[in-house]
């Protein structure tokens, strides 16, 4: 599996600047190695849950149970306990960027961007099964501009009775940064190749 990331700026139509991530320094994080782990574990019995512990953006564990249990004892629902007004355990995933000195040297263990400027609610999450994609992109006005030169992409999961935290799932160091000019428009794209 790879990510690949763009990034643009756009301002009225123009485009001020497209960058890629650094292939020497994006990482598939170790959140993201036990959040797949643990949903292709061993088929347990119906009513036994396998636990996964996840770091979330505070660097704090969380323990995020994966259940046969479902709404109203039926279906699969991943990382919570179920309950009857609570039936959605995986609320999405959100983009980020940021904007350090310089490029990070992401590690398997990060937990958060280095400079973060935004989150952003993708506008769109893609399938493409003709060429094993997903394609996950979304587009966050920045006021005050900027050079881009991270991002990062992130799990909103369920954990406890009811309490949700962000999950760090992939951090990039983007080379060359992108420049965005004030009032500008970043467009943050991951696509991961299956």
């Amino acid at each position: 599996m790879q990510e690949l990331v763009v990034v643009k700026a756009f301002k009225k139509g123009k485009c001020y600047g497209i960058s890629l991530n650094d292939p020497e320094k994006d990482l598939i994080l170790r959140n993201f190695a036990r959040l797949l782990g643990g949903i292709l574990r061993p088929k347990p019995a119906s009513d036994l849950t396998t636990s996964v512990t996840l770091i979330d953006n505070t660097n704090t564990s969380r323990t995020l149970n994966i259940s046969n249990a479902g709404y109203m004892g039926t279906g699969w629902h991943v990382f919570t306990r179920c309950y009857q007004y609570f039936p959605n355990s995986v609320h999405g995933s959100l983009l980020a960027f940021g904007n350090p000195a310089s490029p990070p040297t992401p590690a398997r263990t990060d937990y958060e961007l280095v400079a973060k400027v935004a989150e952003i609610v993708p506008s769109s999450t893609t399938v493409d099964e003709t060429n094993w994609q997903v394609i996950i992109t979304g587009s966050y006005a920045w006021a005050d501009g900027g050079t881009v030169t991270e991002t990062g992409l992130y799990g909103y999961f369920a954990y406890g009775d009811s309490s949700w935290a962000r999950f760090l799932l992939f951090h990039d160091a983007i080379s060359p940064g992108v420049s965005v000019p004030a009032g500008g428009t970043v467009s943050v794209t991951y696509t991961i190749q299956l």
